[in-house]
């Protein structure tokens, strides 16, 4: 079951996110999830547009995995992300700028479907390498 639910994990990330694979989602994600993550709302249909945002934000977004541990029906991950600022991100226009960020992701996983989730991706890094935040200590 275990290994189960990293699969699961894994494929919500890398393939859901990371290719803005909405089948993906919609396999592998609860009708009825509980979204905690700070500005995502909606549950199942608030992370998919989540996922378009992220599509057309940036291009050649990938996702790997760092770390992992899982315990019973919770997946703890840590995923490097990278890509390139193409498009409109929060309202900023596109810099054309590489980043490389962390980001932890707990996952709840009941009868293979994500049915709970925490994600804390550091968007201080990444508003920082795109050039719209200055560093406090240069």
């Amino acid at each position: 079951m275990q290994n189960e639910n990293l699969i699961v994990a894994k494929q919500i990330v890398e393939q859901g996110f990371g290719n803005a694979d909405l089948y993906v989602i919609d396999q592998l994600m609860s009708d009825s999830l509980t979204e905690h993550q700070f500005g995502i709302k909606g549950g199942k249909e608030g992370v998919k547009k989540a996922i378009l945002s992220l599509s057309k934000a940036f291009s050649n977004h990938q996702y790997e995995l760092m770390h992992s541990v899982v315990k019973d029906d919770m997946v703890w991950v840590h995923y490097r992300s990278t890509g390139e600022h193409t498009g409109s991100f929060m309202g900023l226009e596109p810099t054309g700028k590489k980043f490389s960020i962390d980001v932890i992701d707990i996952l709840r996983i009941e009868n293979g479907k994500l049915v709970e989730h925490w994600g804390v991706p550091d968007r201080f890094a990444l508003l920082m390498q795109l050039g719209f935040l200055q560093p406090t200590n240069k």
